[in-house]
């Protein structure tokens, strides 16, 4: 079966993300991280986070794992920097809900993360486009 022409373009922001990761390498201190590990696939992603004054001023990943992991950061640190902190819990929540089997559509408000829409179709996958959420959360609790 051939993919349709929306599909092909998520395909390739997925790629370019993958391929050429915007805000790969660490922070120095004062920012905070954050890891989370997928121990079914190997994957994992560790997020540094800057906040001042209840916003997100800078925001960094590295890892290793699938593409859709290691975009779906890449696309993730991009959408949330310059974020108030307190967005971030309802993008994660649409992001989730939208990957869910009979979820709604994803946002608008989830830039490029919306291109991953199609990984509702692979249920083993949904952990790997979430993974990057779960190591921004906890470099924000400061854990």
């Amino acid at each position: 079966m051939a993919a349709n022409s929306g599909d092909e373009l998520h395909q390739a922001v997925i790629r370019d993300h993958f391929r050429r990761p915007r805000n790969r390498g660490a922070l120095d201190p004062p920012a905070a991280s954050g890891h989370a590990h997928n121990p079914f696939c190997g994957d994992t992603v560790r997020i540094w986070a800057l906040v001042d004054g209840g916003r997100i001023a800078d925001v960094t990943f590295d890892g290793r794992g699938c593409s859709i992991s290691q975009a779906a950061a890449s696309m993730l640190t991009t959408l949330v920097k310059g974020k108030q902190v307190a967005a971030v819990e309802a993008l994660r929540q649409a992001f989730a809900d939208g990957l869910a089997p009979d979820g709604p559509a994803l946002p608008k408000e989830l830039g490029d993360l919306r291109s991953l829409a199609g990984v509702k179709r692979f249920p083993s996958r949904v952990r790997c486009a979430v993974l990057p959420f779960d190591a921004l959360e906890e470099a924000l609790r400061g854990d």
